[in-house]
């Protein structure tokens, strides 16, 4: 009898560990990702602090060439910052059509059947973070035209005539 209360008073003491234990584990995990990002901000609080610096160059109409390399300076902080993150920009232009990497927003008739389903135009960047696709690039994809759909022309122009 005496066993059996001391087993139960374990399981008790077991089930009351895990309970507590889950419980601290949840909170972990609330705080962690509450703050998964900081060190990204961090690295961001510097890319702004130029930005803000641009902005007052601007309002001052001071120098257009100095505001314009601040501009470029405060893009290749960004990118670096991409970069170390994992971040990439997707390839485009000049690149086969490719659906798990860009958007198509547009046909672009072709002559060339070499250049058939290949972007000829980014219309917005792609980014991959660590080879995952995190946005596809929206590009305008080359397609030969078909010759039905160029005997429907030709017959339309030859009935003008």
């Amino acid at each position: 009898m005496q066993e059996a209360q001391q087993a139960q008073d374990r399981y008790l003491r077991a089930v009351a560990d895990f309970e507590n234990t889950k419980k601290r584990l949840q909170r972990e995990k609330d705080e962690f990702s509450r703050y998964a990002v900081e060190g990204l901000i961090r690295e961001l609080l510097p890319i702004i602090d130029s930005l803000d610096q641009a902005l007052v160059a601007v309002d001052k109409q001071s120098d257009s060439q100095a505001v314009i390399k601040g501009v470029h300076l405060i893009y290749r902080q960004l990118l670096g910052v991409f970069a170390k993150e994992g971040v990439s920009r997707i390839p485009t232009v000049g690149e086969r059509f490719d659906p798990n990497l860009h958007e198509a927003v547009q046909q672009v008739p072709t002559d060339d059947p070499a250049a058939d389903n290949t972007v000829v135009e980014e219309v917005h960047v792609g980014y991959r973070m660590h080879g995952k696709v995190i946005r596809p690039a929206m590009v305008k994809v080359a397609k030969v035209k078909s010759q039905k759909s160029e005997d429907r022309g030709q017959k339309s122009e030859n009935s003008s005539e």
